[in-house]
């Protein structure tokens, strides 16, 4: 299956770490360095205006490579600063997200491991859904569906167990690094998220991106 790439911005930017100015030159040289489908601004912030300004500095670059640019969670801010829409971190705000953001806007949903979540979400409309297993399962009341999670697959037999049960791409979120990413494509994730690999490649971010679509290809 062909899969491509979905960038997340390094962590510290939005934690005010890494100042915006001394990334631009390397978010610019990875957008050069080859296929990217959809770039994350990864992370949160306390700060509406530090959020804001980089946005608004980092969609527009973005756009003009035909690369849709997602914030997290921040959907009312997506829609006025004209972002392509949301990637959010619980499943049960993609109804209000969707009702605000409406059907042109792109919103994905990150399922954790959680099979009963990605179904949810893939049901309602939710334009992807993203593993990672990072983030343990929720604690869950119904016994039926407790048991349908807990016997459920992890990993990359997640990913595969994903396409052959429903359409809506997956997104593998578990930032892979550049020798890892054959795999996770291969196991059935639509797109594959890259955030360490390309930033601290020792060849910079352009290497970086030019080498993660060799291995997907």
């Amino acid at each position: 299956m062909n899969s491509e790439l979905y960038l997340l911005t390094p962590p510290e930017l939005l934690t005010g770490k890494l100042a915006l100015e001394d990334f631009l030159p390397c978010f610019n040289e990875a957008l050069g360095g080859g296929k990217i489908s959809c770039i994350l601004l990864s992370g949160t912030t306390s700060s509406p205006d530090l959020l804001e300004n980089i946005a608004t500095r980092l969609c527009p670059l973005a756009q003009q490579r035909d690369i849709a640019f997602l914030l997290e969670d921040e959907y009312e801010t997506a829609l006025r600063l004209g972002c392509d829409g949301v990637h959010l971190n619980s499943a049960e705000d993609y109804k209000k997200a969707r009702q605000h953001l409406g059907t042109e806007s792109i919103v994905g949903v990150d399922c954790g491991v959680s099979r009963h979540d990605a179904l949810l979400a893939g049901e309602a409309g939710a334009d992807y859904i993203a593993f990672n297993n990072r983030r343990p399962l929720p604690e869950i009341d119904d016994p039926e569906v407790r048991e349908f999670e807990e016997n459920g697959p992890r990993g990359l037999e997640l990913l595969t167990w994903w396409q052959t049960m429903m359409t809506p791409p997956c997104v593998s979120l578990e930032d892979v690094s550049a020798d890892l990413a054959r795999d996770h494509a291969e196991a059935g994730a639509d797109f594959v998220a890259v955030q360490g690999a390309v930033w601290n490649h020792p060849a910079g971010p352009a290497k970086a991106i030019a080498e993660l679509n060799e291995a997907i290809a």
